[in-house]
């Protein structure tokens, strides 16, 4: 009897507990999603899960945000504890968009006018994307669905109007603002937030952010995460059904194969995989639709897609390409195209190239942050030895991916800057070298 006292006794203290700890953490949840849903995913026992699927509108964010203040001048923001393009997101999905306008511009000289506008937001694309797309992005509905825009401008002193620019042909969209509050985004400009000094300036036929002075950039270590090969023909072969899927193994790669139309190359060394479907039904798309067919392959692949975001588009080969991102910058290396490339050629086939190695959680390291000189300095380096500039189309702030010496469960991101030069990326460092 005593004992059942003693039960009696602790039951309202144990329920009284139970509701303070279930409040506690719906009351975590609720202030901080992100964090919570990033902790969910790290403590999952199967890194590569439903958590780990991002929305479109996530994953179709802008790259890049550049803040220009009263005096013109210039500084390339990142934020790295929350997202700082999610965030400006939010604060204009409240503004009422209206009608959209193109804008007369005749010279690269009157274009640059809309990039280097003093107080305001530029947020920019790695690739362009169309108005459609922004929609899905931003919540809004605005018309010319087909227009392709590289880059969004806010201006912050103009409370009826934002931008929408093409740097492709040099095409600016204004958009009208009929109801707006821009005490958010300024709020969002005073965080403590990572700033880079630059300049907006024509690289050949690219607008490019020149990093005025050397800069300081941190170096990150995380543990990776390879998927079981099964977890692929799974997704991809099996389709969920009790299908046979044949092995045959080669010396660099093993092909797995449903016996019919759609087969799986694994290189298991490269850490890569390519994926082909001949049994597509649509052979030609349009740009809206390829972008979100190639989003929804990415889905069906079963990639994390928490560090993924939209990083190019080629219209002839009817490819879209994705890199992971970490701390607003894209990573380089994880494979010779990113983390997935799709590509959706005609007759109905389908090619997915893919990484099978995906970041989990940052680990502490040694690795000390590395100073990187100025865009001008690297341009400077590049012409002195013997580089045509009218062959770098662009030159981009980012992290090289290095499997770590001491555990191949660990990738070093080291920060470099990368150039594309006649038509593929390299290191300044690594062509510098090959002209020794």
């Amino acid at each position: 009897m005593s004992g059942m006292k003693i039960t009696k006794a602790f039951l309202p203290l144990g329920l009284t507990l139970a509701v303070v700890v279930s409040v506690t953490l719906s009351a975590m949840i609720w202030t901080n999603p992100a964090q919570y849903e990033r902790n969910r995913q790290r403590s999952s026992n199967t890194p590569t899960t439903e958590l780990n699927t991002r929305p479109q509108k996530d994953v179709y964010l802008p790259t890049q945000v550049l803040y220009s203040n009263e005096l013109g001048n210039q500084e390339l923001l990142n934020n790295r504890k929350v997202n700082l393009t999610t965030e400006i997101r939010e604060s204009l999905a409240k503004w009422d968009l209206g009608r959209v306008q193109k804008i007369q511009v005749n010279s690269q000289a009157d274009y640059m006018h809309y990039l280097n506008m003093k107080s305001s937001i530029l947020m920019s694309y790695a690739a362009p994307i169309n108005v459609k797309m922004f929609n899905k992005v931003f919540g809004s509905s605005l018309n010319r669905n087909n227009a392709e825009i590289s880059r969004i401008m806010i201006p912050l002193n103009d409370s009826k109007h934002l931008y929408l620019l093409n740097d492709k042909n040099q095409e600016v969209y204004q958009v009208r603002v009929r109801d707006r509050n821009v005490k958010e985004l300024r709020k969002i400009l005073k965080e403590n937030l990572f700033r880079i000094n630059v300049k907006m300036q024509w690289l050949n036929k690219e607008a490019v952010p020149y990093v005025t002075n050397s800069v300081t950039v941190p170096s990150y270590s995380y543990l990776v995460n390879q998927q079981s090969t099964d977890y692929f023909t799974t997704r991809l072969l099996n389709k969920g059904e009790s299908t046979n899927v044949s092995a045959k193994k080669n010396k660099d790669n093993t092909i797995y194969s449903d016996g019919a139309s759609r087969q799986l190359t694994v290189y298991n060394k490269r850490g890569t995989a390519l994926y082909e479907d001949y049994s597509a039904l649509q052979s030609t798309f349009t740009f809206s639709q390829a972008l979100s067919a190639s989003y929804s392959a990415v889905k069906s692949i079963g990639i994390p897609m928490e560090n993924l975001r939209y990083y190019g588009y080629n219209d002839a080969r009817s490819t879209v390409t994705y890199r992971s991102f970490v701390e607003g910058f894209p990573i380089f290396n994880q494979s010779n195209y990113g983390a997935a490339r799709i590509q959706m050629l005609s007759q109905g086939v389908r090619r997915y190239n893919f990484s099978l190695y995906s970041l989990q959680v940052p680990v502490p390291t040694d690795r000390k942050a590395v100073s990187l000189p100025s865009t001008q300095s690297v341009m400077n380096q590049l012409t002195a030895a013997g580089y045509n500039k009218s062959k770098i189309s662009t030159v981009q702030l980012g992290y090289q991916w290095v499997t770590s010496t001491s555990s191949d469960k660990v990738v070093n991101l080291t920060p470099t800057w990368y150039v594309y030069y006649n038509g593929s990326w390299k290191t300044y460092t690594q062509l510098l070298k090959q002209q020794q």
